[in-house]
């Protein structure tokens, strides 16, 4: 495909990618659509509004300076930060109070509201990676308190739908470590869409059963000793061969067979053979995308390792269990932001680039020629 010549950013318009000035436009956007967000923002005693209040917690994220709460506040001080996210100083009790009143369905109705159009290719169009990360917390955080293995520990879990016809993440949920994956999958489940799981997820064959009769499709890795009920072995083509796949067969799960009845597809792996469950016929969906379907999976875990390390999500600005899930939804929410205004998620030096622009020693059109670059590298790979 011939190389197009990539469209040059003004700086006018760059003005406007501010992560906190685009969030704070969409903020308003989302408020005015649901009408009246409750007394407690429209009170004028209240110090902070509620735009104000989350783009100063936005610009805590970017900024390698701020670490704490406290930290956070004592930026609200300076001129050039009161100027563009906060319009005031801001205590810390004021900052800490406003945790506990922030709609978490607000934030959720922004992070939709960025969401591009789904990929109508079939079945990748309707595929989703469901999976979560845990995120260690402070000691003295015990409403996140979990015992893992005999082992006391606070954490809290992350649950997300990974949407491959967009891809990126479509749905997210904070809980607490402790929270079961199957029993988040089970509540999130809707009729028409395909899942793809590690071995967590396909270990339930009752949980299997009943997602089937939903009709709900899935893709899901089981445990190496699973044992099942052979119905029907499957012809393998070269492309399936050339794939990995070693074998396909319609089966039921269990020694007894007394399983959900289902595809498993055996795929060649690096240490291991990988065996693959899926409710998808053969008509539907060959061996060989069974096996090409599991492996896009991977790239859900490089967006929790690309959300831990570039945005900074290893330190909480906040300890009560909203202040943490109000961190996570606006991660979450910069992180689509980045993606919409450079075309791919921004790497290392672009998340550098734009904390040195917030430090004040990148100027604004060093930071409009760093993000060029990414555009158009992406644009030209096209």
């Amino acid at each position: 495909m011939a190389r197009r010549t990539p469209k040059k950013i003004e700086e006018s318009k760059l003005h406007r990618w501010r992560l906190v000035e685009n969030f704070q436009e969409r903020l308003a956007e989302e408020v005015t659509k649901r009408g009246k967000t409750g007394d407690t923002w429209s009170d004028p005693r209240r110090q902070l509004e509620l735009g104000r209040y989350l783009g100063l917690y936005l610009f805590g994220l970017f900024n390698p300076v701020v670490e704490t709460m406290r930290g956070l506040c004592g930026a609200s001080e300076l001129e050039r930060v009161q100027r563009e996210v906060c319009g005031r100083r801001v205590s810390l009790g004021s900052f800490s109070e406003a945790q506990a009143v922030v709609e978490l369905e607000l934030l959720e109705a922004v992070f939709n509201a960025l969401q591009p159009p789904r990929a109508t290719a079939q079945p990748v169009g309707r595929a989703v990676v469901i999976d979560s990360t845990v995120w260690p917390v402070l000691p003295r955080m015990a409403w996140a308190f979990w015992r893992r293995q005999g082992v006391k520990q606070n954490a809290v879990r992350l649950h997300v739908e990974f949407d491959l016809g967009r891809g990126q993440v479509s749905r997210a949920q904070l809980t607490t470590a402790k929270t079961c994956e199957q029993a988040q999958w089970q509540k999130w489940a809707r009729p028409g869409a395909l899942y793809i799981g590690d071995r967590n997820y396909g270990r339930d064959y009752q949980l299997l059963a009943e997602l089937q009769k939903r009709r709900v499709d899935w893709v899901v890795r089981l445990q190496g000793e699973t044992r099942w009920v052979v119905e029907k072995v499957e012809a393998l083509s070269e492309a399936d061969r050339q794939a990995g796949v070693i074998a396909s067969e319609l089966v039921r799960l269990g020694v007894a067979g007394n399983g959900p009845c289902c595809r498993v597809v055996q795929v060649l792996g690096e240490d291991e053979t990988i065996l693959l469950a899926t409710t998808l016929p053969a008509n539907q969906a060959s061996a060989e995308l069974i096996a090409q379907l599991y492996r896009y999976r991977w790239q859900v875990e490089l967006f929790f390792r690309w959300l831990k390390c570039i945005l900074g999500c290893r330190h909480w600005l906040a300890e009560s269990e909203a202040g943490v899930a109000l961190q996570c939804y606006l991660a979450l929410i910069a992180a689509q932001l980045l993606l919409l205004h450079t075309g791919q998620r921004a790497g290392r030096r672009q998340m550098e680039l734009i904390q040195f622009y917030l430090l004040g020693w990148a100027t604004l059109a060093e930071l409009t020629a760093g993000l060029g670059k990414l555009s158009s590298g992406k644009k030209q790979k096209s």
